[in-house]
């Protein structure tokens, strides 16, 4: 690749002079540009020799700091000068700054043309770049032929040395690697100790799943021996490498959640404490059995099934990633309730915290791009008895019916259902509905006779917990109105409304109302 040293030797540059800079003259160049404006750091991508006359900041100390300053945010290789019409030499401040940043500076002190000057600059950077972009789609093709052959990831970095002839590692999980070629047990431990003591001490590209790293690429050589094409070989290969990892573990999460089928057999009772001890540690030899919980996911994101698998294949291998950093273990099966999904999630730490870095693991989610495929996830009861699995389970089911009828929850726990909890634990409907004709019933006969909002006004007043302040701001209307209100409340419920069992009671009425699937007009009626 051409270097700045390089450049001098061309023609145009035999009575080239270099002003500040000499320890940068190794820097490579990838274009040419002339810049005459005063900003300019927006236009380029770096690496770039400048060429300029400098008419417009040339005899200005300040301006020519601030020109030289883009140059040195955008990582330019050079600034060449021509130091004939408008001045002969330049402001020493900018000189000195470029001497302290190793950027070159050349003048020219005779006229030059820039246009020979790029066109020959560039003739030489285009001829090694179409050699180079052959290289690489070549090194494309190869690569892809790997990956759609389903060849061992070894294949992939024998490919890469092949096209660079440099020594290349795959590190995963900070305790996997992968030489290619393969050094001796010294060489390997010895790069590896550098890698762990400074992970720059070498060229590193990073692997991503689901916007997580979970390996890193190296070329183990000086930064100063790898070239453009080394490096755009490597970004290839990692990008290959992602697409690798990525069907290695969208299958591994299908394989799962086909094996753990036993969970919807554990979630029915017929399982044993033992038997589901033993199936948990069969599928996942290392888990710890503390604390779990159950969840369930009811996914309705396409009409076509196998479309519908993918997508939620792809949100148990994020939602997992964040689970296991938070101290958590994941089993998932294809459910029987909403065409969804079961979720055992037991804890891996020693320490209370369970519910607060579950409910951190989810807002984490619900963060990310991923949040609409969880939508609607509901958990139940933490458990730590398995055999106690089916009541988390159905504490679960408890808190979906909510979401699905209700509201969806932020913290969709069943701990936080509140008052519904106790309305979901009464079977006797009809007793309910005497109970709410019998507290809130003349509120709302009297609604709908003369289209008012008593109900509404008594619901945010105890809210409020009597609050007139409150109430009346809530509603959006003057405190006389709520007054008003509240005299005919009073006049159809009682003196006694507000009496603490009477307010318990006619609340507990009010919730239910709006738990229930009963229109008001319907119960008025009966």
């Amino acid at each position: 690749m051409l270097a700045v040293e390089d450049m001098l030797n061309r023609p145009s540059f035999q009575e080239a002079e270099v002003l500040a800079g000499t320890n940068g003259l190794h820097k490579k160049v990838k274009w040419v540009h002339v810049v005459e404006i005063n900003n300019f750091g927006h236009l380029l991508h770096g690496q770039e020799v400048i060429l300029t006359t400098g008419v417009n900041w040339i005899n200005d100390e300040e301006k020519s700091v601030y020109f030289l300053e883009q140059l040195l945010e955008k990582e330019t290789s050079a600034l060449c000068v021509e130091l004939v019409e408008h001045s002969k030499t330049l402001p020493t401040d900018m000189l000195n700054i470029a001497e302290k940043h190793n950027l070159p500076v050349i003048g020219f002190n005779k006229e030059v043309k820039f246009i020979d000057i790029t066109m020959d600059l560039h003739e030489i950077i285009l001829n090694y770049q179409q050699h180079s972009w052959w290289k690489l789609d070549n090194l494309y093709k190869k690569l892809h032929n790997s990956l759609v052959s389903n060849y061992p990831i070894g294949d992939f970095l024998k490919l890469l040395h092949q096209a660079t002839n440099k020594q290349m590692l795959l590190s995963q999980n900070k305790d996997q690697y992968r030489f290619f070629p393969s050094p001796s047990k010294r060489k390997q431990s010895e790069w590896i100790e550098q890698i762990q003591q400074d992970t720059n001490s070498y060229n590193a590209y990073p692997i991503h799943l689901l916007d997580q790293p979970i390996a890193y690429l190296y070329i183990l050589e000086k930064q100063n021996n790898i070239s453009l094409f080394d490096e755009e070989a490597a970004k290839r290969c990692s990008e290959f490498l992602e697409q690798y990892f990525w069907k290695h573990y969208q299958t591994k999460e299908r394989e799962q959640i086909k094996q753990n089928e036993w969970l919807l057999d554990a979630l029915d009772g017929p399982l044993s404490r033992k038997q589901i001890t033993e199936k948990i540690y069969e599928s996942s030899p290392t888990t710890t059995f503390n604390d779990a919980i159950v969840g369930v996911l009811s996914d309705k994101h396409s009409l076509y099934e196998e479309e519908n698998d993918s997508f939620m294949t792809e949100t148990f291998m994020f939602f997992r990633s964040i689970l296991e950093n938070n101290g958590f273990h994941l089993f998932t099966t294809k459910g029987n309730v909403q065409n969804g999904y079961v979720l055992l999630i037991i804890n891996q730490q020693e320490n209370d915290s369970c519910y607060e870095r579950l409910n951190y693991s989810l807002q984490q989610v619900y963060a990310s791009n991923n949040y609409h495929h969880i939508q609607g996830i509901s958990f139940g009861k933490i458990i730590s008895d398995y055999e106690s699995l089916y009541q988390s389970y159905q504490t679960a089911l408890t808190t979906l019916n909510y979401q699905l009828k209700h509201d969806i929850l932020t913290e969709p726990f069943y701990d936080n259902l509140g008052v519904y909890r106790l309305v979901n634990q009464v079977e006797n409907t009809n007793e309910l509905e005497r109970m709410i004709k019998h507290y809130v019933g003349p509120l709302m006969s009297y609604d709908q006779r003369n289209g008012t909002e008593l109900l509404k006004t008594f619901q945010i007043y105890l809210k409020n917990l009597g609050s007139k302040n409150d109430t009346s701001r809530e509603l959006y209307i003057v405190r006389q109105t709520l007054y008003h209100r509240l005299d005919r409340i009073k006049e159809l419920l009682g003196e006694d409304f507000m009496s603490p069992e009477n307010r318990i009671m006619a609340e507990l009425s009010v919730y239910m109302l709006t738990y229930l699937d009963i229109e008001e007009q319907a119960l008025v009626e009966k």
